[in-house]
């Protein structure tokens, strides 16, 4: 393997690692936000809604 090589390793392995840490933030962000109680009372009168006017 030439250094260009390994340099071409090492970039591409960091961005998956950055690609994989962003994804767990996001879906971490997503479920506390998800879980919030606020959020949850109005999911729960949205749906409701959609039930009764279908």
């Amino acid at each position: 393997m030439t250094a260009g090589d390994d340099e071409r390793r090492v970039q591409e392995a960091v961005r998956r690692h950055a690609r994989t840490s962003t994804f767990a933030e996001a879906e971490q962000a997503i479920s506390l936000v998800l879980s919030d109680p606020g959020v949850q009372e109005a999911r729960a009168r949205v749906e409701a809604s959609e039930r009764s006017s279908a």
